[in-house]
Formats: structure tokens, sequence, C-alpha cells
């Protein structure tokens, strides 16, 4: 190791302001000028006297020189073209030529505060660097080398002013450019070295392994965690395979155990680790992958300040296959390997997230659909979730269908997969080709629709109560049975027609003959029940309506299935003494839906992922996804909230630059019923939701988690 001077250390200062790879590797000495044995340096031209600050360039981008803590702030406010990417935050102390040396490991400059206005800059700062006063800054008047004179950006009382002329030798964190982002970057892990991208929010990395390969005698097994380090670094900057699927995006590769991480922040100190937020997709456990475009956590990360944790996990019978009935043991095929996965991942996060600037002791865990399925599931298990999460946000999991029994999962998932694959034994399960398992798959819940209607409603294959993991259904649990639930709080909610948008999917049309309306309420409550929902006549058809058949129905099974049971179950949660809190969309975001859609005027499910992520690809896409201000108005409320529940722990109401203007979330309460209603103007529902349909189910009917 040589120890360099001064001089010596600002020679390191060069034209190349563009990087192919960065290696941000955490430093031993903040304030040292020494580096590695080797490094390279690069003269420094003299900038021109008329356009110094725009021909000012940092240090040689390679790999020996030295880079700590950085942390991209974005003045994000969702609207198309509207985010503005002033500056990257260096949180460790150098002198200023050190400073402009760590920018150029970025490809960056120090940060040019007169070319923009400096409101957004300080409040990323009061936001993100509360305690520190002075940064260092480029504005064209300091010495080029970095020497004799140097501009800063004094931050008082949350006001940011210029300074320049001053002092280059002192101790400061600093301001860089946010300008070169299309590069790479490399962090060290316990497990090695890991290449993600650089984009204008932040830093991405994409496809890492989680779990072996689930193949040849790992299919329908425990997934093994990867804990063998690499020795090259591992390529993150493209997604890993999706899951095997069909639907409407059909494909994928067994080889599919992957996750990816989104993050504003890499090597934080452990005082300033960001929380971490780790999403579940949906897709009935039989489609989707962490990958999906849709839900690009890109915005999410970059405005909340939180690192977001997508992953994929096995889906419908590579997923959820079991067979305990026909004697494979549970020690060989345990059920639940879905389920598994999402544990695997959970502990990946809890050893190597702090790597990626995340907080493990602040996980929420939160999912939409079967995502939200999956974290009532990942609640139900409270002695395998131990310490892996701390919240939870469960968006429009279809409460109503409860976990599989024993005998739905082994005789007619399981069974019927065997007798359609003409297998009597695991080896012949393991090896049948991908299309094969795909295709009886396929075949089982199509033939369980007409054989056993009760059980296959939206979601046949699911995660079962296997006596491992689960143990009863959650409310059971909550109701403190079989060892209880994962005790966190929890944010709940639906859309506020749920069910109207999978009406075509079963074949309904417009118009359709009321006595559809029976047939449907039989198929989802078996004929006695059914016939007492009708004799109330709560759910009247409107003649007067061509689709209020489908109205009807669409209001109930909002209602039976998603709207009441969350409530019940809300009611429930906070009677058991933890935090709830509920909410309901009033609008929600679906654009370019044809006026004969029935969600074209109507909130359904899955409106709510837009605006809880405002993923890029929206905003990228203007012909067929239009962003308007008022959705990305909208969008903010929302996602404000969501990060505000991670980086609280558990209370949706954001403190970030001021909170807003809107009303506040109250808990919900068995005497209050406090609502959150999500709207172009919010309010706050004090008496729950449709309390004479509600209170029905609740005390009639009751729920199919209950029978």
């Amino acid at each position: 190791m040589r120890t360099f001077t001064i001089s010596c250390l600002l020679a390191a200062v060069s034209i190349q302001a563009t990087l192919a790879q960065v290696l941000i590797a955490p430093e031993t000495d903040m304030n040292s000028t020494t580096l590695p044995s080797g490094a390279t340096t690069a003269p420094t031209p003299s900038p021109s006297s008329t356009s110094a600050a725009n021909t000012r360039v940092s240090a040689t981008a390679t790999s020996s020189l030295i880079l700590n803590s950085v942390q991209a702030l974005v003045d994000n406010n969702l609207e198309v073209g509207g985010a503005n990417f002033p500056f990257i935050l260096l949180p460790d102390q150098r002198i200023a030529a050190r400073s402009a040396a760590s920018c150029g490991k970025l490809g960056e400059l120090l940060f040019s505060a007169q070319s923009r206005t400096l409101s957004s800059v300080q409040k990323m700062l009061a936001q993100s660097a509360p305690n520190a006063t002075e940064f260092w800054i480029d504005t064209g008047a300091s010495d080029p080398n970095y020497i004799t004179k140097c501009d800063t950006l004094v931050m008082n009382n949350g006001q940011a002013t210029i300074k320049t002329g001053g002092s280059c030798l002192r101790l400061l964190p600093a301001l860089c450019s946010n300008i070169n982002t299309s590069g790479k970057v490399t962090v060290s892990t316990s497990l090695g070295l890991v290449t993600g991208a650089r984009d204008p929010m932040g830093f991405r990395f994409q496809g890492i392994r989680y779990a072996k390969a689930p193949v040849g005698s790992l299919r329908f097994a425990a997934p093994v965690p990867i804990t063998t380090s690499w020795i090259s670094a591992v390529d993150a900057t493209a997604p890993g395979n999706k899951c095997p699927q069909l639907g409407d995006v059909p494909g994928g590769n067994e080889d599919c155990l992957f996750l990816n991480v989104f993050t504003p922040k890499l090597n934080a100190d452990k005082k300033s680790l960001l929380p971490v937020m780790f999403y579940l997709h949906g897709g009935s456990f039989t489609t989707g992958t962490g990958t999906d475009p849709a839900f690009n956590p890109a915005n999410m990360a970059s405005r909340g300040q939180v690192v977001v944790v997508t992953i994929n996990y096995r889906l419908g019978l590579l997923g959820f296959f079991e067979r305990v009935d026909a004697g494979i043991s549970r020690s060989t095929v345990p059920g639940n390997m879905g389920v598994r996965d999402m544990l695997v991942a959970l502990k990946w996060v809890q050893d190597h997230i702090g790597d990626f600037g995340g907080d493990a002791s602040k996980v929420t865990i939160f999912g939409e659909s079967a995502g939200g399925h999956a974290i009532r599931t990942l609640l139900s298990m409270p002695a395998a979730t131990k310490n892996l999460f701390s919240a939870a946000i469960s968006q429009s999991d279809p409460i109503d269908l409860p976990f599989n029994d024993i005998k739905t999962a082994s005789t007619v998932i399981g069974g019927g997969a065997m007798t359609l694959l003409n297998c009597a034994d695991l080896a012949c399960m393991r090896s049948k080709n991908i299309s094969d398992i795909l295709n009886a798959q396929t075949t089982i819940v199509g033939q369980a629709i007409n054989m056993a209607p009760e059980e296959s409603f939206l979601e046949l294959i699911k995660p079962s109560i296997d006596g491992l993991l689960i143990f009863n259904n959650f409310d059971q649990l909550i109701a403190g049975k079989d060892g209880g639930i994962h005790k966190a709080p929890l944010m709940i909610g639906t859309m506020k027609n749920e069910a109207i948008g999978f009406l075509p999917s079963l074949g309904q049309s417009t118009p359709m003959p009321p006595t559809v309306f029976g047939l449907t309420l039989g198929t989802i409550l078996g004929y006695q029940r059914s016939m007492v929902t009708i004799g109330y006549n709560l759910y009247p058809i409107d003649g007067s309506n061509p689709d209020g058949v489908r109205e009807a129905e669409g209001d109930f099974a909002s209602d039976y299935l998603w709207i009441c049971p969350t409530q019940y179950l809300a009611k429930a949660y906070a009677a058991s003494g933890l935090d709830v809190y509920q909410y309901q969309f009033q609008k929600g975001y679906n654009p370019n839906r044809p006026s004969g859609d029935l969600c074209a005027n109507h909130v359904c499910h899955g409106d709510d992922v837009a605006l809880v992520f405002a993923s890029p690809a929206l905003m990228n896409d203007p012909e067929h996804y239009p962003w308007t201000a008022a959705d990305a108005a909208l969008s903010r409320m929302v996602m404000d909230r969501w990060t505000a529940f991670a980086t609280t722990g558990g209370n949706p109401n954001p403190t970030a630059y001021g909170g807003d203007s809107y009303p506040s979330w109250p808990k919900y309460s068995s005497s209050n019923q406090n609502v959150y209603l999500f709207d172009t103007t919010p309010s706050v529902s004090a008496g729950g939701l449709r309390p004479q349909f509600c209170g029905f189910f609740d005390q009639a009917i009751h729920y199919d988690f209950q029978l």
C-alpha cells in the first residue's frame, strides 16, 4: 500500500466523466488520502474560463478509487416528465478534492447548484440529511483543482444558500450531479460481488438467485438457499427467468428462483439504512412474475426512499403439489413449496439487504390479489416467519377463499395431476416435461369448477393447511388457536368493485338473463345459502339496466369475497390488540377500457397497482397508458401512505417533506370502524363499509373460511 500526498490525490481528477462499470466498495478510512496500490491517475485539463463548471471533471472511473455511501435523491412528483433528478448525496465527510474523485467514480461531477433551483435540493436534504449543514458543490467559482478555494451549499433552518471561496481542506459531505445514469455498479456482499445497473432514480439489481434451481430431484422439494460464495461478480443487470405458467403471457423456466432489488442508497452505515418493502405478485398462484413492468418499483424506491424487493416464487403444481394421501411424505414433498420460496427469499433479505442499503430490522411485506393472499399466509405462520418482517400490507386479498385442506390439496390437485399424467410415483412426476404439467394443471382447475365449485372459485391452487407451516385458517389463528399469528401492524383493503372484472372471464356478456344471478350465487354459496340470500333481496336486479344482472352479481361477489370478510377480519385483528388500518379505493387507474367493459365505470380488482407503484412503464407509453396530472396526484397520495407505513413500521400517515393536506388516517377499531377512502378527495368513513350487507354475511350466511 502506498501513501500519496494531497497533490497526488488531486492528480486523480480526470476528463473521464462516464464509466463502463463502477465498484462501490466500503472504505476502511473515509478521510484517508491512501489509495490502493496500483491506482491509476490522469492529469487534469484546465477548465475553460467561460464555462468552468461544465468542463470540470471528476476522478478517473476505475475500480481502484475508493467510494463509500451513495444516495440518489430525486424530487419525484410521479408526473410524466415532472421528476427532477437533482443530485447524488455522498454523506461521508471528505475534503473537496476527495469528494470530486468520489463523484467521478460514478461518472459524475460535483453538483452545479447554479444550474437548477434550490427548492427541490433543500427539500431533499432536509429529509435525508437533516443533521448536515454544509456540502461540497461546484458553481464554477471553485479552484479547478479544489486546493485553495471551494464552493459549498449551506443549509440553515431548512433553507439552502450557496457559499463560494471557502477552504477546500475541511471535511464535509458532498453533492454530485446525477446525469450519467446508464452505467453499472458493483456492490460487495457476503456471498461475493454483484453487478447491477444505475438509472436516474437510483440502482437496480435484477435476477439475483436466492435458491438453487428447483429442477431434477429438487422439483417439488423444499427450496435450497444459496449459501456458497462466488468468485466472479454476478451479473444482476437483467431479470432472471419467470416461473413456468400459462395465461396471458405464457412461458417461463423451471430455474426461476430469482429476486430483484431497487434501492436509492448503497453502502449505508447501520444508522442510515433504509426501510425495506418486500412485494409478492398476484396471479392466482398460477401466473405472474416479480419483474412485471406493471409494478416496476423504481419510482416507489426513489420517492419513498425505501429499498424494494420483488421475487419469483414457484407457481401452480410446481409450487403447490402434495400427495400425502398416496404415501409421498412431507419430508420428500413438503407441499406449499411456493410459500417456502417466499420464506427463503425473506431470509435472504435478512442476511444480505444491508449490502444494498436496506434495514433488515424494518421489513414490510406487501402484495396484491394472490399476493395479498400470500401476505395472509405469512401472517398465519408465526413460527416460520419469526424475525423476518415487522409490518404487512394486504391489497385485495380474496379473504373468503380459505386455505386448502389436505383433501383438496392432496387428492383433488395432487391426485388429479398424477392421474392425468399417468404417474404412480414421484419419480414419474419429476420426469414429466413442463408443458405436460401445465396442461394437467389447467385440466384439473377446469374439472374442479364442475366437480367441486365451492373449492375452485378464482383460486383452486393455493396454500394449504399442512400442519408444518400453517395450522389453521386466518380467522381461527387471530382468535389465538394453533399458535396464533405473526403479530405485526397491518394495512388491509379492497377496491370498490372487486369482482366485476372477473365476470367476462366466466363467459358472461351483456345482457344476461336473471336466472344467471341465482346460478352464480349457487356456485359460490351452495344451494341453501344462496336461497337465503335471494330471499333477503339484498341485490335486486335493475330491469332498466341492460347490464343489471352482472351489476348485481358483481356487487354480491365483491361484498362476499372481498369487502365484508376483509372488514370482518380487520375487526378481529383490532380486537386482538394489534394495529390495523383499513382502506378502500373509490377511484382507480383503468385507462383505455372500451365503453362496453364493465370496469370502464367501476373500480375493479387490480386498479390500485398502478397507483401504488407509478411504474415508469406507464409514463413511457402514453398511447396505451395516458397518465394525467390527476393520476399522478392520486398516486402520490397512495404511494406516500404505503411508504410511510414501511418507514414508521406501521403508521400510514406521511411525514416526509412535511406530509400533505389530506385527512389523517385513523386506526380501525371495533367501535369506530374507520376506513380510509382513496378518491380524488380522500375521506374517512367512521361507520365501516356497507353495514347492511356485511352484517347479513357476518350473522346469517357466514364465510367459507368459517364453514
